[in-house]
């Protein structure tokens, strides 16, 4: 019954019912429980909704999946209307970090390198004993407007229009403030200003870890719940105020509706066959074989809007079960608010056993471009549901 449970996708004016009849009785508490571990694979495709909202499609991620949603909304922006970054950095941040060590042949760090010790602090603020230089808004804005030029991603122009929400916790290690302030010049210079950017640096309520803050965490868990000070598995973290909550007003800002207290009840967790957007034969594209999305049960018969959330490192199905596609905060803002959430899983690969998205290449070169194999994947899936 379990494998049956995380499949059943029909049309989606069907979606409830589909639940209901092929159910028990006692189904409602269960109706769309992700069997444990797992499963690795599944027949069932994604189906478009074809009521989505096509122009209030939105982005936002943690940690790597922040670095990654910021890149989805550079290189799609004319789809892509806002993003929630937290804990992430600019565009190309792995591209232009000075090599320490060369100070009078200037040559370009490693994106590895780069990726854990300038554009994150994951392994320290120091290459071999020297501290690198941080990145920088402009080298972000040349590279932008270069991959435009050459037709790579879309026009920046359309980045005037988007709603921006940033936010950096207290007690974050991992991704320095600097590099945040980086991202919000990077948006700036695109013409995103007060009131559609807004920059959250943690100034009120607890002092927020790398993390997902969430008002109270109350998801069924194999792992303790965290506090917000902490840096544990599964990096959801009980603040007393809520991330989704905060990035959802923003880029959605006219009043949402309170919370569910049952997202669980209010709509439905479908598992998809991700395996069809990429070529599951090349390992290096590191994306799982089953994606997820949660679907309000409104959205069955009335128009929804869609968000897609990325996922950070070691935060994958695999590593920390439903707690991020269940607990995180998403569902409870979108069951009420007529919200769709995608939920695109990474996998381990041999350049990427933390199961990032991948935002210094381990993909390939064209990583941040709309050629991207995980860019090109994720927009597919995005455009299944949105029918086009």
């Amino acid at each position: 019954m379990d494998s049956l449970r995380v499949t059943i996708m029909s049309r989606p004016f069907a979606v409830l019912g589909l639940v209901v009849a092929l159910l028990p009785v006692e189904g409602w508490a269960n109706h769309d429980r992700l069997p444990d571990p797992p499963p690795q694979s599944t027949d069932q495709k994604l189906s478009s909704l074809p009521d989505l909202d096509r122009a209030t499609i939105t982005v936002s991620g943690l940690s790597s999946g922040g670095f990654f949603a910021h890149q989805f909304h550079i290189a799609f922006s004319k789809l892509v209307k806002g993003a929630g970054i937290i804990a992430g950095g600019p565009y190309g941040c792995v591209e232009n970090i000075p090599n320490p060590w060369s100070p009078f042949w200037p040559r370009p760090l490693d994106r590895v390198s780069a990726a854990v010790v300038a554009c994150t602090h994951y392994f320290g603020s120091r290459y071999y004993g020297l501290r690198p230089s941080a990145p920088e808004a402009e080298d972000s804005v040349r590279l932008i407007r270069e991959a435009a030029n050459q037709g790579l991603i879309d026009d920046p122009a359309n980045l005037a229009d988007s709603r921006v929400w940033l936010f950096h916790g207290k007690s974050d290690a991992i991704v320095p403030l600097g590099i945040m302030e980086t991202l919000k010049q990077v948006y700036s210079t695109f013409g995103v200003h007060e009131t559609k950017l807004r920059f959250d640096q943690n100034q009120s309520g607890a002092s927020a870890n790398h993390g997902m803050p969430v008002s109270q965490f109350t998801g069924e868990s194999t792992f303790p719940v965290r506090e917000c000070g902490q840096h544990e598995p599964p990096y959801v973290i009980q603040c007393g105020y809520e991330a989704a909550e905060m990035l959802l007003r923003h880029l959605y800002p006219e009043p949402l509706t309170l919370a569910s207290n049952n997202p669980h009840r209010d709509g439905s967790m479908v598992a998809f066959d991700q395996s069809e957007f990429f070529d599951p034969a090349n390992r290096s594209v590191s994306l799982h074989g089953v994606g997820y999305l949660y679907v309000p049960t409104p959205c069955a018969t009335h128009q929804c809007r869609l968000h897609v959330a990325f996922h950070g490192c070691k935060q994958d199905v695999d590593n920390v079960y439903d707690d991020f596609i269940r607990d995180a905060g998403y569902n409870r803002w979108a069951s009420s608010n007529n919200i769709v959430v995608l939920y695109p899983q990474a996998t381990a690969s041999a350049a990427n056993p933390n199961r990032c998205w991948d935002f210094w290449a381990y993909s390939g070169t064209d990583y941040a471009n709309r050629s991207g194999p995980q860019m090109r994947a994720v927009k597919a899936m995005v455009d299944r549901l949105i029918g086009q």
